[in-house]
């Protein structure tokens, strides 16, 4: 490489690199900010005033998928012998379980909603189960399904919190979703959130798209930074056509 041309040549390799760096980044931070936005309104919609249960879901509704992790007002009478426990689940980075007791939606044969009254680190130390009438502000949730086995049918253990399952505790119906209590019941420390409510397709999508837009920047500055290379590197390999035996060519005079 000529002395000329090899200090252009390197200013312009550390351009683009720095070009190239700084649309990775701006990128990456956009990225940031869009998936920060929708977990902040997912959170945000969990946060809506508590409506009444019957004004969400029946009890032989389906779950409404737009309502998952909305607050309800609950009311009715602890299901007696019900509480089961599902393990699998933390609480500020410890493991542990959820203490479950079915809440009737009524009387104590009304259909019952499951609720998650609280974390516990073992069933052992489980307070008692709570009794009689019941009155909570829960978040409602949709069954889970995690595919999940009951190794041992015979114990007040589950894997999953299904309705399935819970429904072999109770004789009565069970609604088709649970509720996770937004206050612990009975002094237990409430349980997280298994599900959060889904953000708006559109909510940060300014954000995505301006990642987008300096990743393709990027992506044009090594275009750029390319051609030039290419171009510097054919212009100095060949300064002029030469003749076959190697000597400049020399244009005939008229």
């Amino acid at each position: 490489m000529n002395g000329s041309l090899a200090p252009r040549f390197w200013a312009v390799h550390l351009l683009a690199v720095v070009l190239v760096a700084m649309a990775g980044v701006l990128g990456f931070w956009q990225l940031g900010s869009w998936q920060d936005t929708r977990e902040r309104e997912a959170v945000d919609l969990s946060r809506l005033a508590p409506e009444p249960l019957s004004g969400v879901m029946g009890s032989d509704d389906p779950f409404p998928g737009n309502k998952v992790g909305q607050p309800v007002t609950a009311e009715g009478t602890w299901v007696p012998g019900g509480t089961i426990y599902v393990s699998g689940r933390q609480h500020e980075g410890e493991d542990g379980y959820w203490q479950v007791t079915p809440l009737a939606i009524g009387d104590a044969t009304a259909p019952a909603l499951p609720v998650v009254l609280g974390w516990v680190a073992s069933p052992g130390v489980a307070p008692a189960a709570p009794s009689g009438p019941g009155d909570l502000v829960a978040y409602l949730q949709p069954t889970e399904g995690t595919g999940q086995v009951d190794t041992d049918p015979s114990d007040d253990v589950l894997p999953q919190l299904r309705t399935a399952d819970v429904i072999q505790y109770v004789d009565q119906d069970l609604y088709g979703a649970y509720a996770v209590a937004r206050e612990g019941v009975g002094g237990l420390p409430a349980a997280d959130l298994a599900q959060l409510p889904e953000a708006s397709t559109f909510t940060g999508l300014r954000n995505l798209l301006y990642a987008i837009e300096w990743w393709v920047f990027g992506a044009f500055a090594v275009f750029i930074w390319f051609r030039y290379v290419r171009d510097s590197l054919r212009a100095e390999e060949e300064p002029g056509e030469t003749s076959a035996a190697g000597t400049p060519r020399v244009a005939s005079q008229a």
